[in-house]
This record gives structure tokens, C-alpha cells and sequence, in this order.
């Protein structure tokens, strides 16, 4: 398969890792862009590092900040006043960086006690009441539904109706994440709606109830996922967006940098022939 997107790595497969060290690492690993984040250990989004460093290391290594992850919560009408605040804050980082793109990620907790329609109202809400944020900044919130069974967004067929609804659609896009599209069940795409797509592989053997983040792997031939007929959907239908590889497994994380490199060559291989 040959694509014109760009690929790259999401700060989480090897969080622990200094934010210029990441961007060598990405570049070595011949990828292009990075998504940082802001629920590490650490949460600052550039760490202990200055804007003006990793500015300076993506121009060197020819690396692009694709998305700032996350705005958690989003759609926790409690906490739209916070969320305005941080939004403001990680918009103003990332535009800084270079970066256009915001995740939003939806409520996730079994304490959610919202009925569907409720939920729905709300996540509206939201898109409505952060759009000036992403207008103003002439940047884009990519909706990111979790799969989960305890999500309030867990489909990608219901964050794009609800983004038509909302009358703000121009500032927002949706994330396909392929373990999310695997435990939801969805087998619709919307390549015209996604803005960024997020990989990772699962190999165990287990009720999708019972899979969690940490099962994330690279994609190797033992997927249960199914990464490449996703992709092979996304990619045949038009996409021509960035794919960023989000493994959340302690195995990969903890795994040496050399040992890293060598499976996402294997990855890239099986999922892309690149």
C-alpha cells in the first residue's frame, strides 16, 4: 500500500522520554509529526522543556505537532466554565508549536448517570459553547468517541450528527481511533469528517468488555483489530490525513528505544508495505 499521509507517534508510547528527545526519536524512526499530551506523569505539554526548545528540535528533525491531547471531559456541562479555561490555555500552547488541532474526549465513567438524550443535549452544548474558542485561534477540535461500554460518546456516527447539529461544524473533526472503532462495534468510517486516525494493535484473546487501554499494542500479525482492513476503508474512501501509532501497553512503553524502533518498522510493514 502506498499513502500520502503522514504518520507519526503519539507521546504515550514512550511517555518518560524528555519532549526533544521524543522528536529525534520520531524523526529517527522516519515519521513526521508528534502528538503531545497533558495527562502524563508530568502534565505539563512540553514537559520540563521550553516552547521555544521543541520548536527549535521539530525544526531541526522536520517534526509537526499534529494534536495536543486532550480536553477531558468536554462534554461535562459541570465543568464547561473549567474547560473554557484549560482550552484557552492548550490552545495558546499549541498554537505556539504550531499545532491546530485540539483532542476532545468525552466523558468516560460509570458514575455517568445521563440518559442518551441528555448526553446528547450536552455534548451539543459544548461543541456550541467552545466554537469562538476554536474560531478565534482558527483551530480545530477533533471529538474523540471512546468505545467503551460506559461511554456518553461512544460512536462516530453519533459525534458526526451531533456536529452537523451543532451549527459550528467548520471548527470540528473526529478522531478515528482504531481500538475504539474495534470495541464499539462500529463498522461505518467517515474519512471526510476524521481528522487524524490513531492506531494501536490488541492480541489477547478476551471479551471486549474486558479489554482496557493498557492491551494497547503496536500492530503486529497477531491483531485481533483487524488495523489494516480499518485503514484500507479510511484510506480507499479518500482519507488523506495524518495516522499517529497511540500504544498504551506498559510493555511498549517500557520497552528500549531500539526494540521500539524495530517493531514499528515491522508495524509500518504489515499495516502500510512501507
Amino acid at each position: 500500500m502506498t499513502i500520502s499521509n503522514s504518520i507519526g507517534l503519539n507521546r504515550i508510547i514512550q511517555p518518560e522520554l524528555p519532549v526533544t528527545d521524543f522528536i529525534r526519536f520520531t524523526s529517527d524512526c522516519g515519521f513526521t509529526d508528534i502528538e503531545l499530551r497533558n495527562d502524563l506523569q508530568d502534565p505539563r505539554i512540553t514537559g520540563s522543556e521550553t516552547i521555544a526548545d521543541v520548536k527549535q528540535a521539530c525544526t531541526k528533525y522536520g517534526i509537526t505537532v499534529r494534536t495536543v491531547n486532550a480536553l477531558k471531559r468536554f462534554n461535562d456541562p459541570s465543568l464547561f466554565k473549567q474547560n473554557r479555561e484549560e482550552l484557552i490555555s492548550l490552545t495558546d500552547i499549541a498554537q505556539k508549536l504550531g499545532c491546530s488541532d485540539i483532542v476532545l474526549c468525552p466523558v468516560n465513567d460509570p458514575a455517568d448517570t445521563r440518559s442518551a438524550g441528555q448526553q446528547f443535549q450536552d455534548t451539543l452544548d459544548a461543541l456550541q459553547y467552545y466554537a469562538q474558542i476554536f474560531e478565534k485561534k482558527e483551530m480545530t477540535g477533533l471529538v474523540e468517541p471512546l468505545g467503551f461500554g460506559i461511554s456518553s460518546l461512544r460512536f462516530k456516527q453519533k459525534a458526526v450528527e451531533i456536529i452537523r447539529a451543532s451549527g459550528v461544524a467548520s471548527h470540528y473533526r473526529i478522531v478515528h481511533d482504531t481500538f475504539h472503532h474495534y470495541l464499539a462495534g462500529e463498522s461505518r468510517v467517515f474519512p471526510e469528517w476524521t481528522g487524524i486516525v490513531h492506531v494501536s494493535g490488541v492480541t489477547v484473546s478476551m471479551d471486549k468488555g474486558e479489554i482496557i487501554d493498557d492491551h494497547r499494542v503496536l500492530v503486529d500479525d497477531n491483531d485481533i483489530m483487524n488495523n489494516k482492513a480499518q485503514l484500507g476503508l479510511l484510506l480507499e474512501a479518500g482519507y488523506t490525513g495524518p495516522i499517529s501509532y497511540e500504544p498504551f501497553s506498559p510493555s511498549v512503553q517500557h520497552s528500549s528505544r531500539t526494540d521500539l524502533k524495530q517493531s514499528l518498522f515491522i508495524s509500518r510493514k504489515i499495516l502500510f508495505g512501507l
